[in-house]
């Protein structure tokens, strides 16, 4: 409990009759509100609380930033900073008259289909269903009735929530219209007063330049006194921030939710994740350790925003602090996130892709760079020749090398193919779940390349950034023209994506299995879509040796049973009895990924699973064949 912000209010209005009723006032609000707080749950069980202990840890945060500055606060700035850890989250609370119009409300509609377009969210399928048919369809479109006014109960949150700091100030202003709070409002306490503290709780919503630009940083308070509406809405967005402890979630309340959100289950995972944690008026400290990937990129991310917010404070701290005799914020001493187990950080963050400028401006005006699915294939195996192309080079193309490549070596050289050989590419696919209307097949490009490495993955993080890597840049240039990678590793990987964006959210992710030939580290990587709820993260993890070198990249495709005709070529001609027709398009699709490969160099393999007893291969059913090596 603040007892040190309590204390100090009524000291203040015992000194100056002026503002006793500041006193008063906070007497009846810390009761009333504390227990209007506690309806939040009922709302928001899914939710980390938002209840009266909340607002308490919030000044207990206040208290430690300001340290021995409390006695410097006056007594409209305490009362304003009390008032607003209460009532900053009231605007969670919504009224039966409201929320039963909400759904004729249009903005409303947009927010449902917003939703409905968005198929990370945990509530996709239930706001596609109300957009399309209905929210009577909706309600009843799951096996359980408990389940659909579950979801129903979570979108008409998430909608309030989304609005809440606003919905805060207009509660401020009519606390008995609004959600029958009695808080005594008369003539005793300027509506201005109250129109700030409505602002400040609006602020804990706002972006760190509006709070700027619209709360005053000074104005006349209560008596002979001033008050700081802009002081005390930073120090609220800090505390509030700051509440972070790994006792925010109530256990009773999350067994109150059916289906806990996705979005939910990670914040809880980031709030039990801290380990140390220690703030007052000169530093502040906190570890996390996570043991999800997605609870490491909140927490990342948390911590990020403490940090911004603490750097934007002070670099306006004359603007903001009342006066000099405050001294200035906490310095950060740490704020470190850690992985429980063997995920490798690039610069202490996951990886994640993003786009340089030149190379956005280029996929932008180049709308049509991937045509179809067998321009994403090409792209793909392409990245796995000009890998393979590295690594040819490095141990035939040296003068040390003891077996050199040919002294006028071309793609049509005997010789130099009979070197390539040795270097294949292999091509896979396998069944994974049969659904009524599709299949879900697994496909594979294994290389025996020169591998990724750390400083790869690096590289790798800007999409086409590859060209940065200045001593890969230095490696190709020594190589013979014919063999210099053809484009940038980056734009065809990320182009994979586009083969999965129909596919279930936690699918939408591209694993790669690679050993370096440059570092002789095995490593494990997840690729996630941009488009998913991973938001493009890429999660390394060192493995046990591999063995060969070089790459497999694995990716899943959703492809329709619907049967499309059938050309004859060298596949689909042999054997015909041993596959159904759905497996028969498969088989198509390969030797058209095939036919689009022009490299007349490495040998491209499609493996006989012939005795392997692998049920799930469509290669499997190729019986008495020999192994397919196909040059391309």
């Amino acid at each position: 409990m603040s007892a040190g912000l309590i204390k100090h209010l009524k000291r203040k209005t015992e000194e100056d009759s002026n503002t006793r009723i500041l006193m008063s006032q906070w007497e009846f609000d810390e009761k009333l509100v504390g227990k209007s707080l506690e309806n939040v749950g009922s709302y928001y069980p899914h939710f980390s609380s938002h209840n009266e202990s909340h607002s308490q840890q919030i000044l207990v945060n206040i208290e430690r930033l300001l340290g021995s500055n409390i006695d410097k606060l006056t007594a409209t700035d305490t009362w304003l900073i009390l008032e607003a850890a209460y009532w900053h989250d009231i605007g969670m609370l919504f009224n039966a008259d409201e929320v039963q119009d909400v759904i004729e409300n249009e903005h409303f509609k947009d927010y449902v289909e917003e939703l409905a377009n968005n198929n990370v969210q945990d509530l996709h399928e239930f706001a596609k269903v109300w957009h399309n048919e209905g929210w009577e369809a909706a309600l009843v479109h799951y096996d359980n009735p408990y389940k659909g006014v579950e979801k129903y109960r979570q979108m008409v949150a998430e909608w309030y929530r989304k609005g809440h700091a606003k919905n805060s100030n207009d509660v401020v202003l009519k606390p008995f219209e609004k959600l029958n709070i009695s808080s005594p409002r008369t003539e005793l306490l300027p509506k201005r007063i109250y129109r700030y503290l409505g602002q400040i709780c609006w602020s804990h919503g706002r972006n760190f330049e509006e709070v700027m630009s619209l709360l005053p940083f000074r104005q006349t308070g209560m008596g002979t006194e001033n008050c700081h509406p802009r002081f005390v809405a930073c120090l609220l967005r800090l505390g509030d921030l700051f509440d972070i402890d790994d006792n925010r979630f109530c256990p009773v309340m999350a067994r109150q939710v059916g289906n806990m959100p996705s979005l939910s289950e990670t914040h809880e995972q980031k709030h039990k994740a801290i380990r140390e944690f220690q703030l007052d008026s000169e530093t502040v400290s906190v570890t996390a350790i996570c043991s999800t990937e997605m609870a490491y990129i909140e927490c990342r991310n948390w911590f990020d925003w403490i940090k911004e917010e603490i750097q934007n404070q002070m670099s306006q701290w004359k603007n903001i602090v009342p006066h000099r005799d405050f001294g200035l914020l906490p310095t950060i001493n740490k704020l470190d996130v850690e992985m429980t187990d063997k995920k490798i950080l690039l610069n202490d963050k996951p990886m994640k892709f993003s786009l340089d400028e030149r190379s956005a401006i280029e996929l932008l005006q180049g709308n049509n760079l991937y045509k179809d699915d067998m321009s994403i294939y090409r792209e793909l195996i392409q990245n796995a020749i000009d890998a393979t192309m590295i690594r040819v080079w490095l141990e035939h193309g040296q003068e040390y090398s003891t077996k050199k490549l040919p002294k006028n070596a071309n793609p049509y050289d005997a010789e130099t193919r009979e070197l390539f050989a040795d270097y294949p590419i292999t091509l896979d696919c396998k069944k994974v779940a049969d659904n009524e209307d599709s299949t879900l097949w697994e496909f594979s490009i294994e290389d025996n390349g020169v591998g990724i490495s750390r400083t790869d993955l690096e590289y790798m993080q800007k999409i086409a950034g590859s060209k940065n890597n200045k001593e890969k840049q230095k490696n190709i240039r020594q190589m013979r023209p014919w063999m210099r990678p053809s484009g940038e590793f980056g734009i065809g990987l990320h182009s994979a994506f586009l083969l999965m964006k129909n596919l279930p959210v936690e699918k939408q992710k591209i694993l790669i299995l690679t050993k370096s030939r440059l570092t002789h580290e095995s490593l494990k990587i997840e690729l996630n879509s941009p488009l998913s709820g991973k938001s493009g993260y890429c999660f390394i993890e060192e493995i046990d040796d591999l063995g060969a070198y070089g790459t497999k990249l694995i990716i899943m495709e959703s492809l329709s049973k619907k049967i499309e005709p059938l050309s004859n070529s060298y596949f689909i001609n042999r054997s015909l009895y041993s596959f159904n027709d759905h497996e028969l398009n498969i088989w198509k699709k390969l030797n058209k990924i095939h036919r689009t490969i022009t490299n007349n160099t490495i040998k491209l393999i499609i493996p006989n699973y012939r005795n392997q007893g692998k049920e799930n291969s469509i290669n499997s059913k190729i019986a008495n064949r020999p192994l397919a090596k196909v040059i391309v």
